[in-house]
């Protein structure tokens, strides 16, 4: 019974990884620059579907037997290099290229040229965590196999670590350009990708516990995190459309910059401008934008704001919004939140409160709360 629930839900991970491949393959994308890498990216995971498509059909072939440890850690240094570099391609599409990414699976073709090699010459014995392991500690192939195994795990925390990284740097990326980010942040990138190191982790633990439920369960959620990660990173070029100019690292200038910066622009007046036209209260407001209205370059403008304020350009924009959110609430107490949310910039009433929380410490209606109680005392 055990026997064939493996069978079907491996079969099921087979046919769905090698129809995902294709797809993968054959996808047709809008013609955009910027979706040159992403396309690339795609190919990374047609081959990691197809390689893992490939070595379950190997694991099955053999039986379950001692060849699934070398299979398995094969399976998670291939998917740990393609799920981070595709991943990691969307929030930097100039990170990643085909001499990187051959880079990191030289180790891993080189552990199977070597892993064939010592397993003609000396066999390959079960691995520590299963039966009679204890007195082939010294085995050749199993050091082998113990090594890579070792090296997989600083594999998988390096790459988690430049992921992290990188998804700093995006996040940065979109405060100094948009006023409101909270759609922008791709969150389920983080999500994906935490998923896939999750199980890698579950596969490196199953190695060790030769326990046919626990190998069940590993095996079904796999399945079923790889037609998910799939199914999201396909909707990807539907984001990219908005998110585009966080990459164009050039600055677009309007007006003559080269006479305005003789001129040594002040701050404070641009400041003073943009306040007193309230121009940080339009909806979907970015920094090019403000740029094109102030008629400076966005990097002059992004510089400012970061040095003089001390702050992004999304976090100093919403300070000026809540700020004038407070004032109608005091002036228009017959308000709703959706209409002060509206009326200073704010697509959602929902990112509205939370972003008035994140400053105030206070939900809107609390604050409001709060000032009546001021008042009659």
């Amino acid at each position: 019974m055990e026997f064939h629930a493996y069978l079907i839900i491996n079969v099921t991970l087979i046919i769905s990884c090698f129809i995902m491949s294709l797809f993968f393959l054959f996808l047709p994308l809008p013609q955009a620059e910027g979706l040159r890498n992403y396309c690339v990216s795609l190919r990374f995971l047609a081959l990691a579907y197809l390689s893992l498509s490939v070595l379950t059909v190997i694991d099955l072939l053999a039986g379950r037997n001692i060849l699934s440890c070398p299979l398995n850690l094969i399976a998670i240094s291939l998917q740990t290099i393609f799920f981070a570099f595709s991943l990691i391609n969307l929030i930097n599409r100039k990170f990643v290229h085909i001499g990187i990414v051959s880079m990191y699976i030289a180790p891993t073709v080189i552990f199977i040229v070597l892993f064939i090699f010592f397993a003609q010459q000396w066999g390959n014995p079960d691995f520590p965590g299963q039966a009679n392991s204890i007195r082939n500690c010294n085995h050749p192939t199993l050091l082998l196999n113990m090594t890579f195994l070792l090296f997989c795990i600083i594999q998988l925390i390096y790459l988690s670590v430049l992921f992290i990284l990188e998804a700093r740097k995006y996040r940065l990326k979109l405060d100094n350009y948009f006023a409101d980010t909270y759609q922008l942040k791709l969150r389920w990138v983080q999500y994906l990708f935490y998923g896939a190191v999750a199980f890698c982790l579950l596969v490196l633990v199953s190695l060790f516990f030769a326990s046919v439920i626990f190998t069940l369960i590993v095996t079904l959620l796999n399945a079923l995190f790889y037609i998910a990660f799939g199914l999201y990173y396909i909707q990807y070029p539907r984001t990219y459309s908005t998110i585009a100019p966080i990459f164009d690292t050039t600055s677009a200038v309007y007006g003559n910059e080269a006479d305005t910066s003789r001129r040594t622009l002040s701050w404070q007046k641009l400041r003073c401008t943009i306040i007193a036209d309230k121009y940080y209260l339009c909806p979907d407001i970015n920094i090019e934008d403000m740029a094109q209205y102030l008629k400076i370059g966005r990097s002059t403008l992004s510089g400012y704001i970061n040095r003089e304020e001390n702050m992004s350009f999304h976090a100093w924009i919403n300070r000026l919004r809540i700020d004038e959110a407070k004032r109608l609430i005091i002036t228009h107490p017959d308000y709703s939140i959706a209409q002060i949310s509206d009326t200073i910039g704010f697509s959602e009433p929902s990112n509205f409160s939370r972003q008035f929380k994140n400053i105030t410490h206070h939900s809107p209606l609390e604050w409001k709360q709060k000032q009546r109680r001021s008042n009659k005392e």
